[in-house]
């Protein structure tokens, strides 16, 4: 049986003034994939995934969620759709607790009458919400009254992560999401990655320069440079060096002593 494909983006075209930031991209995302979308700086990654999720509005081309076009004319818009995405420069707000992060923007409002007219915050429903996805999706947090600064670069970006399942994004989007951690941290977020896709049938798109974290990770890998695809590719039938040489365009790159 054919894999059903929950995102495909046709000839998506993104230009600021006269820099082609995405030319003509075409891409597919299937159910319960983790796909990596890898290239050198510049070559129009984090273009590409700011006009999936809305934050860029596209020049030309069309995205088809679930085999429907879609208008993802903002971020409002790709969240409708069920996409989710955890930028590694925003993802929290560090001098409030995990609770108000994961529901920030949608707080949950107390249901009696007082509560619906003086838009009264029902803190206690959000804490035991945020203790049920936490626990849900195997994420530590001894304290959930501890500021997100002053926690663990891993346990917050568990946290937006956290977020993104618990708000329904069937399609997240992760832009660098070990970036500046580390090695044990790298993996907590890694194997919370796995457990989404593998666990609760979550559609992941990733945004890294760590190729090695790409081979641990990920089913499928989509290259660009200078704003265009020049590769896709099964990670079982290809290897670093294959994909570095695209990404770079030079052929015959050398890794670990071989060409």
């Amino acid at each position: 049986m054919d894999r059903k494909i929950v995102l495909e983006v046709k000839n998506l075209g993104k230009y600021f003034n006269a820099i082609k930031a995405i030319d003509g991209v075409d891409m597919k995302l299937y159910e319960n994939e983790i796909l990596a979308i890898v290239g050198d700086n510049g070559a129009g990654k984090s273009t590409l995934i700011k006009t999936i999720s809305g934050v860029y509005s596209k020049n030309f081309g069309s995205i088809y969620i679930n085999g429907k076009e879609a208008e993802i004319n903002n971020a409002l818009d790709a969240k409708k759709h069920g996409i989710e995405t955890v930028y590694q420069d925003s993802s929290v707000i560090p001098l409030l607790d995990a609770s108000s992060n994961i529901f920030l923007g949608r707080e949950k409002i107390r249901q009696n009458f007082f509560g619906r007219l003086f838009k009264i915050l029902d803190f206690k429903y959000m804490r035991e919400e945020t203790r049920k996805v936490l626990n849900k999706f195997g994420i530590d947090l001894k304290d959930l009254d501890a500021e997100v600064a002053n926690l663990s670069g891993g346990q917050r970006q568990s946290v937006s992560i956290g977020r993104a399942a618990y708000w329904g994004g069937k399609i997240i989007i992760l832009d660098e999401p070990t970036n500046n951690l580390g090695v044990k941290q790298e993996n907590k977020v890694m194997d919370l990655i796995m457990k989404l896709s593998h666990d609760f049938k979550v559609s992941i798109i990733i945004i890294t320069h760590n190729i090695d974290h790409v081979f641990q990770l990920v089913d499928r890998i989509v290259v660009l440079r200078n704003g265009k695809k020049v590769g896709d590719v099964l990670k079982k039938e290809t290897d670093k060096n294959d994909v570095v040489a695209m990404i770079t365009g030079v052929k015959n790159i050398k890794m670990n002593g071989k060409t």
